[in-house]
């Protein structure tokens, strides 16, 4: 009985130190290093401080800052008309009756002057005849010479101031402003030059 007694005591003894089987005992020595594995490749991509997921704060702007003034609009400006070109006086546009009116008043300043320079040149051949007739006086224009001796000379002497009389005419109607406002000195330098020359005749003695 005490032999029984002292098996049933080492039985459970034997029982803890009986070998495992081969399998097992794999399984039980790779368990630990699989879960060694696990953890680092989870250690591997696990970050290693918490990250938020909230957008990131900006930075605040400072409430001191003003905004810069906006520039205030310039008045308008008008440009000078040149008077040279435009005369707010006087309408840009001329009617007929006004460029008649014109006309009439030209062509009378023209008649005008030719009866004065055909005056002006008789009185110079009236005083030239004076001269060579009564003081012995001697014609020097080699142009008049020839008729300086009979009455020839008063129809000679017309010979310029008709010229004259003409090169106005066409000047007054020319295309360029400079004659249109010129056309009146061909006949006044005819008419000052035979009054000289007449005042001269009647001088000489």
């Amino acid at each position: 009985m005490l032999l029984a007694m002292a098996i049933l005591l080492i039985h459970p003894q034997l029982a803890t130190t009986i070998p495992m089987p081969a399998d097992k005992a794999a399984m039980d020595a790779t368990s630990p290093a699989s879960e060694s594995a696990s953890v680092m490749v989870t250690e591997d991509y696990l970050p290693l401080a918490p990250v938020s997921m909230q957008p990131a704060a900006l930075p605040e702007t400072e409430e001191t800052e003003e905004l810069p003034e906006a520039p205030l609009p310039l008045a308008p400006t008008v440009a000078p008309t040149p008077r040279g070109f435009i005369s707010a006086a006087k309408p840009m546009t001329v009617s007929v009756d006004e460029l008649r009116t014109e006309y009439h008043h030209k062509l009378m300043m023209w008649r005008g002057l030719v009866i004065a320079s055909s005056g002006a040149a008789t009185f110079d051949a009236w005083s030239t005849r004076r001269a060579l007739t009564k003081y012995g006086a001697q014609e020097l224009d080699p142009m008049l010479k020839p008729f300086a001796g009979n009455a020839s000379l008063y129809a000679a002497v017309q010979v310029g101031p008709a010229l004259m009389d003409y090169v106005g005419r066409k000047m007054m109607y020319s295309r360029h402003s400079w004659m249109r406002r010129t056309w009146w000195v061909p006949q006044s330098a005819s008419f000052v030059s035979s009054m000289f020359c007449g005042a001269h005749n009647v001088a000489y003695r």
